[in-house]
């Protein structure tokens, strides 16, 4: 009888230390299978979050690179204006409506590039941007929108003069702070930028220039009696000389429409 319940008792024993080996295997395969899992999914997060940056990177590039346009020279600038010019006039203004609003925007845009490049434009293209500005004004006149008159105020007219007074005078010096010595020289080199360039000037050109002369004569007013007489004569010389030349442009004109 000893001899059968022993083996049965050793089984009984041995029995729930197998279960508890096995319950022990299979949290450990199900904690590997775990990080497993989880390491995938970070290497796929991952994986997603460069390909995302990176596409990003290059749809920026690309957009950056089709914003970039090339700079026009002012002959290519006038080309395109002319061509507007061009294509407004031949409308047919029966069937036509068109925005003035956004029409007087244009022109402002690209008469104002021009304006400030006429030096760089040969002898012809000079005679045609004048030109075809003038068909423009005298059409849009016709429609009942003539083109208005740019009148600068304030600090933007301060800039304008400047800018003028540095490319006539060569010299960005306030007038109204000049040395009573230094105004004789700077009337001589108003008056030789004038005699270069009056030629291919127009009438915003003249306005510009007499603004410029008119800081002169305002500080020449309030200093120009500190120069020696023979400063004087040679100052108001220069001051007629200019304003011949300006007389001579007006005659011009006045030939020239008949």
């Amino acid at each position: 009888m000893k001899r059968i319940l022993l083996p049965i008792a050793l089984i009984a024993l041995m029995f729930p230390l197998a279960v508890t080996a096995a319950s022990a295997q299979q949290t450990t395969a199900a904690k590997k299978t775990t990080t497993s899992a989880t390491t995938t999914a970070a290497k796929v997060a991952t994986t997603t979050k460069v390909t995302t940056t990176a596409k990003k990177a290059t749809v920026t590039t690309k957009a950056a690179t089709k914003s970039k346009a090339p700079a026009t020279t002012p002959e290519q600038a006038l080309r395109t204006f002319s061509n507007w010019v061009d294509a407004k006039l031949e409308l047919n203004m029966a069937t036509v409506r068109l925005d003035w609003g956004r029409l007087q925007s244009d022109y402002t845009r690209m008469t104002k590039r021009l304006d400030g490049a006429t030096d760089s434009l040969s002898v012809q293209s000079r005679r045609e941007y004048l030109g075809q500005k003038a068909r423009y004004k005298a059409w849009a006149a016709e429609q009942g929108h003539p083109v208005p008159e740019t009148v600068l105020v304030g600090e933007a007219r301060d800039s304008a003069v400047s800018a003028v007074q540095r490319k006539l005078l060569n010299t960005s010096a306030p007038i109204n702070r000049a040395m009573a010595s230094a105004l004789p020289d700077l009337y001589s080199r108003l008056v030789e930028s004038t005699r270069a360039q009056h030629s291919r000037w127009t009438k915003a050109n003249w306005d510009e220039a007499n603004l410029v002369l008119s800081r002169l004569n305002d500080r020449y007013s309030q200093v120009g009696d500190q120069l020696p007489i023979e400063d004087r004569v040679r100052v108001r010389s220069l001051q007629a000389e200019f304003k011949t030349l300006e007389k001579a442009r007006d005659l011009k004109g006045i030939l020239d429409g008949f």
